[in-house]
């Protein structure tokens, strides 16, 4: 058990190395291979390739087993269809439902063919048939949802590769020392995905030097929606909250714009810039002051997520309180418009 702790931490340092020499290297290309680019021009939209490549590499190096014939190839097949789909948009531009044709492919991908969907453990009083219908759509609706998140928080450098720093290794804390079963598989994709990030963290920092583009918070996203469902594995409903929990600052924010869109009569499916992070920068706070609110909010409801699995007779205050924050950030979120509208 020692030696494989011990060569797991090494294959995770080296994962997220070659996630920062990739980075570094896409970055070097792109300078290369641009004509006379402007400042913000220079800038690539495409670092997500060097968190994919350095994943999957991590992952296949580690379990090579697993390759060509098992349920985590077949993610690998269906987050290649989400990498192409956020390369064509970085490059070319897709609209939104050009863009949702991409990711509603790969959900089905993963449903149909990696085998990966909510437990019936979840709603275990509701016919098996009734529950395959309910099932399928859950799955393909998260996936689609958290996907979508990622990509509407990625606004400011540093913003959704940090968050999601967190999230993936508060998940992967709760899941190793609070779950009935520990899946080692499933661990150390968590885990692997975040070092991935964290060897492109420093290129994306403010000022970024590289950004994550469609291509990486699509990716980023994707695996997160598809992780926590295979995570959910014969799990309870009360574990189907944590992964939400974790998420809560970028599923908030897309969940109000969705809310504002309605009552406003506009597309549910166009870009604007009234997300939290606009409505921040409009008070007059700079980038990075931003960015670390928001990693701090990350922060708090991942501490809340572990004390709600350390402490469960303290469950129901815990996530009273998870309550009463996301709702300070509603009321928050309606001053915030008021004022712009002043």
């Amino acid at each position: 058990m020692l030696i494989f702790l011990i060569q797991t931490m090494y294959r995770l340092l080296g994962t997220a190395l070659f996630s920062a020499v990739l980075t570094f290297s896409l970055i070097k290309l792109y300078q290369k291979f641009t004509d006379k680019p402007t400042k913000r021009q220079v800038i690539p939209p495409l670092g997500g390739i060097a968190i994919f490549i350095s994943f999957w590499t991590g992952f296949f190096s580690l379990f090579p087993s697993l390759m060509f014939n098992s349920s985590q190839w077949n993610t690998f097949l269906a987050s290649g269809i989400i990498l192409l789909t956020g390369i064509i948009d970085d490059q070319f531009v897709l609209n939104p439902r050009q863009k949702s044709l991409g990711i509603l492919l790969a959900a089905n991908v993963i449903y149909f063919m990696a085998d990966i969907e909510f437990s019936t453990a979840l709603l275990p009083a509701i016919s098996p048939n009734v529950f395959n219908i309910l099932s399928y759509v859950l799955t393909i609706a998260w996936i689609y949802f958290v996907t979508n998140a990622i990509n509407l928080l990625d606004g400011l450098d540093g913003l959704a590769s940090s968050v999601s720093v967190v999230s993936l290794l508060t998940l992967a804390i709760t899941t190793y020392y609070f779950s009935l079963s520990i899946r080692i598989v499933v661990l150390m994709m968590l885990l692997l995905l975040a070092a991935s990030i964290i060897g492109f963290l420093p290129f994306n920092w403010f000022p970024a030097r590289i950004y994550l583009g469609d291509t990486g918070a699509l990716f980023i996203g994707f695996m997160y929606a598809t992780l926590t469902v295979t995570n959910l594995k014969n799990a309870s409903f009360f574990s189907l909250i944590i992964p939400i929990i974790l998420y809560i600052v970028p599923l908030f924010d897309t969940s109000f714009a969705i809310f504002r869109r309605l009552m406003t009569g506009r597309s549910l499916i166009e870009r604007d810039e009234d997300h939290i992070h606009h409505r921040l920068l409009r008070l007059g706070m700079s980038e990075p002051q931003v960015v670390l609110i928001m990693l701090g909010t990350t922060l708090v409801f991942s501490i809340l997520a572990i004390l709600s699995h350390a402490y469960p007779h303290w469950r129901n205050y815990i996530l009273g309180a998870v309550i009463f924050i996301t709702a300070a950030m509603f009321v928050a979120m309606l001053k915030l418009s008021d004022t712009r509208k002043k």
